[in-house]
């Protein structure tokens, strides 16, 4: 399917490339990108500028077979590169699974968070893109090709940017689900923030710091919460 135009989720941003191809199969987007000089990969659009446009064509893989692969045994998840965060977390929590770290929103595409380095917070959580197992995607001729990890140029191909390819798949690492709980300070200054950074920042699972451009105002902490 291909039309004109895409919004970022927003919808604040308009991308404008020569076409906009959303294939619905894999044979589909290889046919597309095997003919096409200039492309680029679109995710879920979770952006406030366009980075992701091109005036080339832009390919979308929301379209293509939803994928939801778990394999206990491994401990890993087989997701299609369109499919969210919400998702993902939803059917993994069903199956008493989960991910080591998620994006900030249920929107955010696997493939769109962890192509682009997205890190969620935290001192001791690594990027997205850490858990990927294997990529992928199909190359500039069309042609299907997968990369494992433990491969060379593994790690590139986990985070980067689009440039090898249109991710059509991931494989990552789960883990045993898990709660966490939060508290929420008020009325934290600048004071605060800079001198205690690096403590305040070290204090939880997940770290963060919310302002009303005057000052902080509160800082949001999450813990791993502790069997009873």
């Amino acid at each position: 399917m291909m039309s004109r135009h895409a919004t970022n989720w927003a919808g604040n941003v308009t991308f404008r490339p020569e076409h906009l191809h959303r294939p619905t199969s894999i044979g589909e987007l290889q046919d597309v990108v095997a003919r096409t000089h200039r492309a680029r990969a679109l995710g879920s659009g979770h952006s406030f500028n366009r980075i992701a446009d091109t005036t080339g064509d832009l390919i979308g893989v929301d379209r293509l077979p939803s994928v939801i692969d778990i394999d206990r045994e491994q401990m890993t998840v087989q997701v299609s590169a369109g499919t969210r965060y919400g998702e993902l977390a939803a059917q993994l929590q069903r199956h008493g699974l989960a991910l080591h770290n998620l994006g900030s929103l249920p929107q955010i595409s696997v493939a769109g968070a962890c192509a682009t380095g997205t890190h969620g917070s935290g001192n001791t959580n690594p990027t997205l893109s850490s858990a990927v197992r294997s990529v992928r995607l199909v190359a500039a001729d069309g042609a299907l090709t997968t990369l494992s990890r433990g491969d060379s140029g593994f790690g590139g191909a986990a985070l980067s940017l689009g440039a090898l390819g249109t991710v059509t798949s991931l494989v990552v690492d789960v883990r045993p689900t898990f709660d966490v709980e939060q508290y929420v300070y008020e009325g934290l200054s600048w004071d605060s923030l800079l001198t205690h950074f690096d403590n305040m920042m070290a204090s939880g699972y997940s770290v963060s710091v919310f302002t009303d451009w005057r000052r902080p105002g509160q800082i949001w902490i999450k813990r791993l919460r502790r069997p009873v």
